[in-house]
């Protein structure tokens, strides 16, 4: 569960344009499958997203439209499960005026970026 600190200091300068986030985004369940070198390195609460990896993603999502101005947008980097996800969970959330407006594939063809933006209420 993220903190509830997680992006709230960023509210002293919103409205804002664009944010673009990396954010832990792999399934809890995954996590012990990760490559020894990733597992042995890297500081797991910044690759663990929860059960489902969308932890953060949707604390993100849920502040969004206090950060963002009327047209922002939010560029997530995630797993390839997560577009689907994430326009559910948008759908199910009407209220925070976000539409996913893009999916891009990375160099190996995985839909891995989303492009999120506010509407007007």
């Amino acid at each position: 569960m993220p903190s509830e600190g997680c992006c709230t200091h960023l509210l002293p300068w919103s409205p804002m344009d664009l944010v673009v986030s990396n954010p832990p985004y792999i399934f809890r369940k995954d996590m012990e499958q990760l490559a020894p070198e990733i597992y042995s390195y890297e500081d797991l609460l910044a690759l663990d997203g929860g059960d489902e990896g969308m932890d953060i993603i949707t604390h993100i999502l849920t502040l969004a439209p206090q950060l963002l101005n009327a047209s922002g947008s939010i560029f997530l980097e995630v797993d390839p499960r997560h577009p689907e996800l994430v326009s559910s969970w948008l759908q199910s959330h009407p209220d925070l005026h976000l539409s996913l407006v893009g999916v891009r594939e990375d160099f190996c063809g995985r839909p891995r970026f989303l492009h999120v933006q506010k509407s007007a209420p």
